[in-house]
Order: structure tokens, then sequence, then C-alpha cells
């Protein structure tokens, strides 16, 4: 039976319209489903040109000129777009493109270069002269004006990768590794080179790099970034001055007290570090590490006591006398037990770094003041004007073995022991300082200086630079000033101005043992005040305790986490502890 072609175009034209209203209704439905979703896909594809297309439905032309065959073919195409909307707005498809995103937003925004290729397996160059090898690794690098930050060392004839530098371009890229072998650069053959010369060649190339290289058997652990160490330098260095270091231009000059951000240890001889303030610049630099540096100072101070050292004469021997190393004897040591002294920190120190962490003042916690300098210079001055302000300054109670006075206050004017709990106390190290006069010890000790500190005042100390040793290892925290004298002139010139008879060799003496001091003892000092004039010198030191009340400082971490060397003489290993940011 046939059926009018125009009926037959009503009843489709009905049925899709009833299918076209469905269909609107459903995607209203899952337009509003998305819309919630796109605060959350904020860089998803959903609004390209090939989805969008694929979103819009299009209709098609009705040609009753065709069979019924044609019809069906028709009918499949919507079928086949439903299927692929659906794809592109399903779950699985949101997962991709959210994870996409996570991907493209931990790229730099500003990285243009493209990303450095890499291909594994044998050469593809044909005329190679390593096609034979096996393990060869090609790596395509794009040289900018930044460094590679890369160092190079000869093992043999083989050019090898020293180290990696923090920052550079071969560490971005992954690429490299410490103990890869670098076979040709633009085909230009490395083995057999020295390292200037491979320096020399890398140094004229540009753009696109190709580098053959054999990688390193094994892969080294590297150091976690966020396992950075904080030290202060304890000496003053210049990498030009160097002939040790792998790579002059890679190392970063610093003066001693200046703050380093080591990021990386890897290294046993060469440390890669930021200065403070400097940690924004892409590359690292190298500095020596604690236990070469330590080496190598070891070695020229033993140098120099051989070349200074006389010889001994066989005439000695000979006439059968002994050559007997005479004793030191301590200042205290008339008991006939054992004690230390401000003598036995007097052995020279091998300085290296300080471990140091962030300190933020604590208005229940203040820092002891602790004056240091030469005598005369004006420290007892400076001490009495603080301790005018008695509510805010105050001294230590001094310990005492000697019977107390009618007319002192226990806990007062001294605290009063026996000999025998002083003794104990000097065993026990409990005292910053201390001494003998008229057969009985006078000292200060740590407790009382902590007395000072709990009761919520500055507690004031004038001390001997020996005793910084002993109080910088508390956790006290002291803040040390170093009060040194002018030159010569000026020194003169405050002394008539002050109406005071001098004779020009104490000057002199004044002037150089403060310089001794400084020499010995000034990677201690937080400050330095030249007392040229006592009222200008107590409102700078006024100035900057207000200051300690208000800013962060940077301090030597003591009582929290794990020891670590800093310093050692022949005696004594003096220790910090890694910090911790939020202990301290």
């Amino acid at each position: 039976m046939l059926v009018d072609p125009r009926k037959r175009y009503n009843i489709f034209y009905n049925n899709n319209y009833y299918y076209n209203q469905e269909q609107i209704r459903k995607r209203k439905e899952e337009e509003e489903r998305i819309a919630a979703q796109n605060e959350f896909l904020h860089r998803s594809l959903r609004g390209s040109l090939k989805l969008q297309a694929l979103e819009s439905k299009p209709q098609g032309a009705i040609n009753d000129a065709y069979e019924d065959e044609a019809s069906e073919t028709r009918s499949e195409a919507p079928v086949e777009e439903k299927e692929r909307v659906h794809l592109a707005y399903g779950y699985e498809f949101e997962a991709l493109m959210v994870a996409h995103d996570g991907v493209a937003s931990t790229l730099p925004p500003d990285s243009t270069s493209p990303p450095p290729q890499v291909e594994l397996g044998p050469s593809p160059i044909p005329n190679s002269r390593y096609s034979n090898e096996d393990n060869i690794k090609i790596i395509r690098i794009e040289k900018t004006t930044e460094p590679l930050g890369a160092t190079v060392r000869n093992e043999g004839d083989a050019v090898v990768i020293g180290r990696v530098v923090r920052g550079g371009a071969a560490e971005k890229s992954g690429l490299l590794h410490e103990g890869d072998e670098i076979l040709e650069v633009n085909g230009i053959e490395m083995r057999g080179k020295s390292v200037n010369a491979v320096c020399d060649i890398l140094k004229d190339m540009e753009g696109s790099l190709t580098i053959l290289i054999i990688p390193a058997s094994q892969s080294r652990t590297h150091m976690s970034r966020d396992m950075v160490l904080h030290v202060r330098a304890l000496f003053d260095y210049d990498p030009e001055d160097d002939m040790y270091i792998p790579c002059r231009e890679l190392g970063i000059s610093f003066r001693k007290g200046d703050v380093l951000h080591v990021i990386s240890q890897e290294d046993t001889n060469w440390w890669q570090a930021y200065r403070e303030g400097e940690e924004d610049q892409t590359l690292a630099g190298l500095i020596p590490s604690l236990s070469f540096q330590h080496q190598r100072e070891s070695v020229r101070l033993a140098t120099e006591e051989r070349m200074t050292k006389p010889s001994k004469k066989s005439s000695t021997l000979l006439c059968g006398t002994t050559s007997k190393k005479k004793k030191k004897k301590g200042a205290y040591d008339e008991g006939g037990y054992p004690m230390y002294s401000n003598d036995d920190y007097d052995t020279e120190e091998i300085l290296t770094y300080e471990e140091v962490s962030l300190y933020y003042p604590r208005a229940d916690k203040k820092r002891p003041i602790v004056l240091i300098g030469p005598p005369d210079i004006g420290r007892h001055e400076l001490r009495k004007r603080l301790m005018e302000n008695s509510e805010r300054f105050a001294a230590a109670i001094p310990h005492t073995s000697r019977p107390r006075k009618e007319s002192e206050v226990d806990g007062q004017d001294y605290h009063f022991i026996s000999r025998g709990q002083f003794e104990a106390d000097i065993l026990s190290r409990k005292f910053v300082e201390h001494g003998e006069y008229e057969k009985a010890y006078y000292g200060t000790s740590l407790d009382a200086i902590r007395s000072v500190v709990i009761s919520g005042k500055i507690c004031v100390l004038n001390l001997h630079p020996q005793s910084l040793k002993i109080l910088r290892t508390s956790d006290l925290k002291p803040y040390v000033v170093f009060v040194a004298p002018p030159n010569l002139e000026n020194l003169k010139i405050k002394k008539d101005r002050l109406g005071e008879s001098y004779k020009e060799e104490d000057l002199v003496d004044i002037i150089d043992k403060a310089r001794e001091m400084e020499n010995k003892y000034g990677h201690f000092f937080d400050m330095i005040i030249i007392n040229n004039d006592t009222e200008r010198a107590y409102h700078d030191l006024l100035c900057e305790i207000n200051s300690l009340e208000r800013e962060p400082q940077v301090v030597v971490p003591i009582l929290c986490g794990k020891y670590t060397v800093i310093g050692v003489t022949p005696n004594v290993a003096y220790v910090s502890m890694v910090w911790n940011l939020r202990s301290s």
C-alpha cells in the first residue's frame, strides 16, 4: 500500500518535533548541572569549537526523493552525536580535564621556551661513532641566557657531570644527573677533552643543544627541597681566591656574619646555597662544606705550626735532658680538683658555620644584653645608664662562698653558698664566669640570669669574652654588644674632653686589646658600638634594645632538635641544633 509522501512527511515531522522537545528539556537539565561545575573546572576544554560543534545538533534537510534506506541512514547520525556529547560531559572526561588543569597549573606562566626533549635507545644519528654503544641517551635542551647549571669533571678520558646546581636549566629539565658521561655536544666529541676545553666549547654554543650521554649506572638519592639548612658564616670567603672550587663562576662570596640558606648538601665538599636576601635568584651558588672547610683549615694551621715550631737539637738528647711541656696553671685549681676555667676555651677554634634560626620576640622572655669590650672603654658607664631604669633592666645577683655580713641580705646582695657547693656547681657548669678573691669564690650563674629573665626584665651583664661560649650554649639567647674604642686620635680627644689623664701607651694597649678581642671572638658579636661619645653610644644601644622587642632576629637554636657539629677545637666540639622555626 502506497502512502502519500506529504502524509509521510507530516508523520516524520511530528515525531521529530516531540523528539526535539524532549532533547531540549534534557539539555537544559544537563546545562544546569554543568553550570554548577564551571567554577571548579577553570580551564576545561568545554568551550572549544569542537565541543560546541558536537553540542549543536544539525537537523539536516528532508528530501523525499531518497529511498527508505536513506532515511534509516540519517536516523543513525543523531545517535552517534548523542554518544559523543555524552562522553564529553561524562565524569571520566571531566576527571581528565581536572587532571590536565592540575598539571598545567604547576607550570610557570611565563614559560615560553619549549620543553627539553629526550630520546632513549640507540643513537638515531647514522654517522655517530657511538652507534654501537648501549644505553645511549640523546637530550635536546634549548640554551638561553641562563647558565646550564652543571659542572663537569674528568674521569680518565671521560667527561662526566660533576654536579647539577639547583635552579639551573639542567636541574629543571631533569635530564642531566651527576655521574652522566657526556659523549657529544652538537656532534663535537667530548672524550679526551679537558674540563676547560669543554667549558670553552659550551660557552660559545647557543640555541638548541643536542647532547649524547651515557647515564650514570646508579641514580643518587636527592635531598628533599624542604630540608634547608640555615647557617651563619664564621669566616670570610671569596671564590676568586679559592684554587679548589670546581667552578669560580658558580661560587658565591660572603663575609663573616652573613646568613646562608643551604639547599643541597649532597656533595661532601661543596654545598649549594643562597645568601640571605638573594633567594629569588634562579641559580644557587657553591660554598665550601663544613667538613671541607674544617679539613683545609686544619691543614693550614698544622703547616703554620710546623713552620714556626723550633727544631729539637740533638744535644738535648745526648745530655739526657728531656723537653717537658710546661703545664698551664689554671686560674682556680688551688683546691687540687679538676675545674674548668676561661683558659679551657682559649684553644684555637676552627671556625666554619653556625646553624641559626629565626627568633620572634616574646613579651615574657627578654634577651639578656651582654656588654663586651676592653677595659676603660665605657662599658660600666653604659650599663649604669641602662640600670637607671630599674623597671625595665636588672642585674644578675652573683654567688659567693664567703660568709655573709650582718648588713647583707641573702638573695639580694649575694647568693651565699658553701665552698663545697660552689665547687660542685663549677663542675656542673652552672656558672657563666667565676673567680677567686681572698680565698672566696665569686661568680655569675646561669640560674641568676634566668631569674631576671623570668621576672620580665632585661638582664644587663658585663662579661669577659671567654664567657660567651658558655652563655650562648644555654637557652637564654643573649644579645652580645661589643663596645669598641675609636682610633687613637679620637680616643685622645675623648679623654681630654672628659678631663682624664692618660698615657699614650695605655691608649694603644686598649686599641690592641680591642682588636685582639674582635679577631678572636668577633663571630659572637651581634652589634658593635664605637664609643666615641658615651651619650650617643647609650642612645644607639637603647635604640637597638627597643628593636629587639619588636623585630625577629637570627639566633642560635638551643634545646630543640638534633645536634650538628658547627666548629671543632683540638679538645672541644661545639654544637648547635637543627632549627625549628615554630619551636624557637
